[in-house]
């Protein structure tokens, strides 16, 4: 979501009232394309392929697995088995706030996947400093993936994560907390511990969607650096 009108010669109340039918249409045009061209086996196996062996060369920076696919309107978003990823974000999920809000969010191409770690949240939960320990549980945050096992101070822009076989992501974005957190610590100033601009190896990571798919809980996940190397490091607040 951005946080300024990105049409403004259109009224900000239209704007927000038209996106989400727009999403939802584009939605649903992503997954009937998709789910087409899966029930014709030599265009689904040929293009299953293709994400591992774009990979081959690439440094592998990290590996993991996803415990938990969240969705739901807003947070905290519910834990399923599995789910269809399109470049708008998963399929069944959306978000509470309007397209155009004072404080960005997580939406749009660009934003269009939020993702967190399983250990993070442990510790982040354990830490009792300032008001006391945290209570995030998976999908709490708005996370539609929980990861496992990551070395999470690699997820930094640039990077691609697969999930699966299929589903390529690149980080574009670490995210700020939010108000919104405030719910799930004990006192509002501790949502400090997850700041990027503080501890970057906490924070919340932003993705935009290279290449769609279905992604199941238990799915494998690799880290791989980007093919022009480390990126400048991009921060929402």
């Amino acid at each position: 979501m951005p946080n300024k009108n990105p049409f403004p010669w259109v009224p900000r109340g239209w704007v927000n009232a038209v996106f989400p039918w727009l999403r939802w249409s584009l939605m649903w045009f992503y997954t009937f394309t998709y789910r087409t061209l899966s029930l014709l086996p030599s265009l689904r196996d040929r293009s299953a392929a293709q994400p591992l062996t774009a990979l081959a060369d690439r440094q592998l920076l990290a590996c993991g697995s996803c415990v938990s696919v969240n969705i739901g309107r807003g947070i905290p978003k519910k834990r399923v088995q599995e789910a269809l990823v399109t470049p708008l974000g998963l399929l069944g999920d959306s978000q509470s706030a309007p397209y155009i809000a004072i404080w960005g969010g997580h939406a749009g191409f660009n934003k269009a996947v939020m993702l967190w770690s399983s250990e993070v949240i442990a510790a982040v939960n354990a830490d009792a400093a300032g008001g006391g320990p945290a209570e995030f549980f998976y999908g709490a945050s708005g996370e539609q993936f929980t990861l496992s096992g990551v070395d999470w101070s690699v997820m930094k822009t640039g990077v691609h994560v697969l999930l699966g076989t299929s589903v390529l992501l690149e980080v574009t974005l670490l995210k700020g907390p939010c108000k919104q957190l405030d719910r799930y610590f004990s006192a509002p100033g501790d949502k400090g511990r997850i700041d990027p601009k503080k501890f970057p190896e906490k924070s919340r990571v932003l993705a935009k969607v290279l290449r769609p798919g279905t992604v199941k809980a238990g799915d494998p996940v690799k880290i791989f650096q980007h093919p022009k190397g480390p990126q400048p490091l991009q921060i929402q607040g």
